[in-house]
């Protein structure tokens, strides 16, 4: 499978590692020509500035964006012309207009659309989503820390009209991990700061906010770059019916999970997962998905719903009110 992968700083570092050891990277495009010349010769590839000109040249059965939200929808439309699946980094699209046009270029160009949602991948997170699923019995209410201990300094990052900040460019990853443990959303609430990025006005940096699914469930989820290095982690909480869990450990791959039942409430249970690469098993779910013809656990339909998700805790936080989403 001839695999090319697009954006090369980043996170495309790592699509190109990955991809280079499971598939046949073709070539790989950045517009930064250090970059593009930096990734191309480490790796003996074809290196393209214009993606254009890459899809014209090259033929491919899969494309991954690693670039900023805005040109995701014009790239999966240029990938799906030529055949090429598309793997595109989260968040799908800077607008849900966006994710809507992507869906349908696929879909009609029948190739493979799956968002880089590499949450859905952590072990620990699948094997809460497989317990609510079948002994522990649903969620009912659920907490969600995930403070990002970084801090992007890059302009589009923050651009309204393109990774509009934390709450959508990576705090996306909490959208999509909560709607995929409880199901889809019936409204939300948020209050939303700039504080430790005021500079960044009027895009809030970090958020609260609470959820009401369809299911019934609630959940409350604190997120944006509010952390440091020294306090890099993630976890959730969740109760259900029957007993409840947590999942906790580092930031980006929680590696922990203890669950006990209610009729047996000081049983604890702990399950340790070291050593899993989300990012490897997130690749070859892709594959697999290419390959066998079959909708990705991360669809797009998947990656829409957390770009509106999380396009309406920034309405709810700008105006104050609940954001009703059914």
């Amino acid at each position: 499978m001839r695999i090319a992968v697009i954006g090369l700083a980043g996170v495309g570092k790592k699509h190109v590692q990955v991809f280079s050891e499971i598939a046949e990277l073709a070539c790989v495009c950045d517009l930064n020509e250090e970059v593009l010349n930096d990734t191309s010769s480490k790796f003996g590839l074809k290196g393209y500035a214009d993606a254009k000109e890459m899809f014209e040249a090259e033929q491919l059965d899969a494309v991954s964006l690693c670039t900023p939200p805005k040109s995701h929808a014009p790239l999966t439309e240029m990938a799906a012309a030529k055949g090429a699946s598309i793997l595109a980094e989260k968040p799908m699209a800077n607008s849900v207009e966006n994710c809507r046009k992507m869906i349908d270029v696929c879909k009609d160009a029948g190739v493979t659309l799956m968002i880089a949602q590499k949450k859905r991948f952590v072990p620990t997170v699948a094997r809460l989503k497989e317990l609510t699923e079948g002994d522990l019995g649903p969620i009912k209410f659920l907490l969600h820390r995930y403070p990002h201990p970084g801090m992007s300094q890059k302009d589009w990052f923050w651009s309204a009209d393109d990774g509009g900040g934390p709450i959508l460019e990576n705090a996306v990853h909490a959208a999509d991990t909560i709607r995929f443990l409880c199901g889809d959303v019936e409204r939300v609430y948020a209050e939303g700061s700039t504080a430790f990025a005021e500079h960044r006005a009027p895009v809030i940096n970090c958020a609260v906010y609470t959820v009401r699914f369809k299911s019934g469930a609630i959940a409350n989820v604190g997120a944006g770059m509010a952390s440091c290095p020294g306090f890099s982690f993630e976890d959730f909480y969740a109760a259900t019916d029957k007993g409840v869990a947590e999942v906790s450990g580092p930031f980006d791959n929680a590696d922990t999970i203890r669950f006990a039942f209610r009729e047996n409430p000081k049983d604890v249970t702990e399950e340790k997962v070291e050593g899993a690469d989300p990012f490897l098993l997130e690749m070859q779910h892709f594959i697999e998905c290419i390959e066998q013809k079959k909708e990705p656990l991360t669809s797009g339909y998947e990656g829409m719903k957390a770009v509106e998700l999380c396009l309406a805790v920034k309405q709810s936080a700008a105006e104050g009110k609940p954001i009703d989403l059914a």
